[in-house]
């Protein structure tokens, strides 16, 4: 950003003025005077009078004038070197004019998870929280368009606990016990948990079987299987190890389920649906080495061959035929990359329990496969944290972060802080026309993960451009000779949510909130955003019911945005019981 230099001085204002006497030395008489006379004294008074007229004149109008057009020449305008500067490239850091941003995690503690799952008795959650995390969001590679209409940088995140700021008694170790919004994704991407069984089994030890025979040893052992893999991605140290004793894993790629006949897997922890994880790893995000292993065996068996070679060289219709399994090379590609730092945090946790040695044995047979086997450890995001990742000792490679444009505001003011590219894409998919108000089906999520795109989208896609902002930025209100706004310059915007792939619109509630001395105006979305109507049918909103914005064909299961506890939503969505 440049500053203007002020304007030239100016003449504008000489008329007015005086100009000093010349001084010379000369010899001086004293008399006495009588007081002047009436006439004169009148005459100094008008005079005076009209003057006092003029520059009052000056100061209400051509003054201020002045001083406004002064102020905006100073203002910062858009360049390399301003978006080069600390308060810029991290926002809510430790400069002068950088603001602390605190995130809070509430999070619903499953307190009878066991008896839902045996029992199929009613859920009981219980309200734990605020967690409150600091984020630091530091923005990399940025550069400004040439006529200054839009800003394009890379950035990442990181979090740190503020334990004075969370609930009383409250610690980022707390044990929390939830649904596996890892486990859903990935049973989902792979059709059910029948062919997430068949392809690890294709990718493993049945490498060189038919399909029938495949299906015939899922169909047998396909709930020990499960169990197996499930106590292997719980992060429990103790299934953690009974899963993996006597080379349990070396033995299961190569020979298959006879390796685990004999282990006894009831507990809770290979129950797959729910996990007990601290409060930490739900906010930050953790290690999966079901999704790890998922990702990475493809990538090994799949990719590195031929495939990758096939998805560089590819144009035209023949890149649409293979999108989705280049996309699935890509992310394990990543996956390979990311695996030393995800394997590190396991083995950390397994350490914890069991020491050091042990838990590099451990490792040793699991992660540190992963570019032979492919059995990695994937990053799953957090709550506050969505990369997964622990970037606050360790900067993470441009090349493997994605793209966002943002629209400065120095050509349209009105478009200050809009997103033009999120996280490098600027359209996505986000729902597709079931002809009734429903949620998908399994296998419709499925098949949604080779046709959805918006490159040459089918007839009931609904396609959404990136479009608003992050509510950080809004037209400025301005400062002129009168001090600064005291009123917003919009009712409304559309604050746009990555993770949702969507725009809400935010509008003002009429509210003025003094803050420390500082009027602060209220937005917050309407009452009725995430209902049913014609007109917002087509991204799934109100779907199944009122008070749910859809997100399964976005994430690839069955997941829902909604206000706190489904406020203003259906009341059927009601049906759990709160726990003190």
């Amino acid at each position: 950003m440049t500053i203007l230099s002020p304007k030239e001085p100016s003449n504008n204002f000489q008329q007015f003025e005086k100009a000093s006497p010349t001084i010379t030395s000369q010899p001086v008489e004293l008399h006495r005077h009588r007081c002047g006379s009436p006439k004169l004294w009148a005459i100094v008074l008008i005079v005076a009078g009209s003057l006092s007229t003029v520059l009052g004149i000056l100061y209400g109008t051509a003054l201020p004038a002045y001083v406004n057009s002064t102020i905006e020449d100073q203002v910062v305008r858009c360049s390399e070197d301003e978006v080069s500067e600390e308060v810029y490239r991290d926002p809510f850091g430790d400069c002068d004019d950088c603001s602390p941003y605190y995130v809070s995690m509430y999070m619903l503690n499953a307190s009878n998870a066991n008896e839902y799952l045996t029992t199929n008795a009613k859920l009981q959650v219980q309200e734990m929280g605020p967690y409150v995390y600091r984020r630091r969001e530091i923005k990399i590679d940025v550069s400004v368009s040439s006529d200054a209409s839009s800003v394009t940088y890379k950035t990442y995140t990181y979090h740190t606990f503020e334990a004075d700021r969370s609930c009383a008694g409250c610690s980022d170790s707390d044990e929390i016990v939830s649904f596996d919004a890892g486990y859903f994704s990935v049973i989902a991407a792979t059709g059910g948990e029948f062919n997430l069984l068949a392809s690890v089994a294709a990718q493993s030890f049945a490498s060189g079987q038919n399909v029938t025979a495949i299906a015939a040893t899922v169909m047998e052992h396909g709930e020990q299987m499960m169990r197996w893999l499930n106590g292997l991605n719980s992060l429990d140290p103790v299934a953690m190890k009974t899963v993996t004793s006597d080379d349990a894993v070396t033995r299961f790629l190569t020979a298959g389920p006879a390796a685990i006949f004999d282990l006894d897997l009831s507990g809770f922890a290979y129950n797959g649906l729910f996990v007990k994880r601290t409060a930490s790893q739900w906010a930050l995000g953790y290690p999966s080495l079901l999704a790890g292993l998922i990702q990475g065996s493809n990538y090994v068996q799949t990719c590195e061959p031929s495939l990758n070679a096939e998805c560089a060289s590819c144009s035209g219709d023949s890149c649409l035929v293979i999108a989705k399994a280049c996309s699935q090379c890509t992310q394990g590609a990543a996956v390979l990359a990311l695996n030393n730092g995800t394997c590190a945090i396991i083995e950390s946790v397994y350490a914890a329990e069991y020491g050091t040695e042990e838990a590099a044995g451990f490792t040793a047979t699991t992660c540190g496969l992963c570019t032979s086997t492919g059995l990695c450890a994937a990053p799953l995001p957090g709550v506050v944290e969505s990369s997964g990742l622990d970037y606050s000792e360790n900067t993470p490679d441009a090349s493997t972060l994605n793209t966002y444009t943002k629209r400065t505001g120095c050509d349209d003011l009105t478009k200050i802080g809009t997103y033009v590219e999120y996280n490098g894409f600027t359209v996505a998919p986000v729902w597709v026309d079931l002809g009734e108000r429903r949620n998908p089906t399994l296998a419709e999520l499925n098949a949604f993960s080779s046709y959805g795109t918006c490159e040459s989208p089918v007839a009931n896609v609904t396609c959404f451009n990136v479009s608003g902002t992050d509510g950080t930025a809004l037209k400025p209100g301005g400062v002129t000779i009168n001090g600064m706004a005291t009123q917003t310059t919009a009712d409304s915007f559309e604050s746009y949510t990555g993770a949702a792939k969507i725009a809400i619109p935010i509008s003002s509630v009429n509210t003025i909130v003094d803050y420390d001395g500082v009027s602060l105006h209220r937005f917050s979305a309407h009452t009725d955003v995430v209902d049913y109507t014609d007109g917002n049918a087509a991204t799934g909103t109100g779907v199944p019911v009122n008070g749910l914005q859809q997100l399964s064909f976005v994430t690839g299961f069955l997941s829902y945005l909604s206000g706190p506890y489904f406020i203003y939503g259906d009341t059927s969505l009601l049906s759990v019981q709160m726990t003190q």
